[in-house]
């Protein structure tokens, strides 16, 4: 994508690509396009965390109406990035072409005041006129941080490293452009809303908020990986 070019490849990933971290930064304040969230090479310092509060009875919606278009789409999740329950990590303008290729994950510090709750990832491309295109997205529900075989409930004020798979993509980023993650605890109605009880989904029906919080420091280096290489 970008390019608007088929490729032949040999393997998936291709064998050429480079692994590529970008670590998330903020002064404690990344609710929303409009705060104070970047991504990086640089790994992070002494920086305060960042959190956001997920209300189940008004969850955070997908850009999409439930249909098959929610599986992947040229999206704008720009309105999206503007809520306050989002956390939003933007680059700088690449200067060079660059093509993002592969498998891109999230591995994150979070805690949360609730018994349960989920986190929700997007990497999106920030184009002129702030449009943000949706590239690949995923989800965890950290009940089940480690596997579905049971579910865990989360302990309050416990940190948790959790890894995200986001899918794929491949797509070229030119100059001018720059990546944006944004993570959140509702993707609605792509994902059911978690209702932070860590009871049972089907029957539940009362939810409490949970205040979810995203640490980015030495001790617990929140960070995107991603696949990448020069552009050809």
């Amino acid at each position: 994508m970008g390019a608007n070019e088929w490729r032949d490849e040999d393997a998936w990933p291709p064998p050429d690509v480079t692994e590529t971290t970008l670590h998330l930064h903020g002064g404690g304040r990344a609710n929303s396009r409009y705060g104070d969230g970047t991504l990086s090479p640089d790994p992070p310092g002494d920086e305060p965390p960042d959190q956001w509060v997920h209300d189940p009875a008004d969850p955070v919606p997908f850009p999409t109406g439930a249909s098959s278009r929610q599986i992947g789409g040229p999206d704008d999740c720009a309105g999206v990035q503007g809520r306050s329950d989002v956390l939003v990590y933007t680059t700088a303008p690449l200067s060079e072409p660059l093509d993002v290729i592969g498998p891109v994950r999230l591995i994150a510090h979070v805690s949360t005041s609730a018994a349960d709750t989920d986190v929700i990832a997007r990497l999106s491309l920030v184009s002129s006129g702030e449009r943000a295109q949706r590239l690949c997205d995923g989800m965890i529900r950290l009940r089940y941080r480690e596997g579905f075989a049971r579910g865990l409930r989360a302990v309050t004020g416990e940190v948790y490293e959790i890894e995200v798979a986001m899918w794929d993509t491949a797509q070229r980023v030119f100059p001018g452009q720059r990546l944006r993650l944004d993570i959140a605890s509702a993707a609605f109605p792509k994902h059911e809303v978690n209702l932070g009880t860590g009871g049972d989904v089907i029957t539940e029906t009362s939810g409490v908020p949970a205040t979810n919080t995203l640490w980015h420091s030495r001790e617990r280096p929140s960070r995107l990986i991603l696949r990448t290489r020069r552009a050809s």
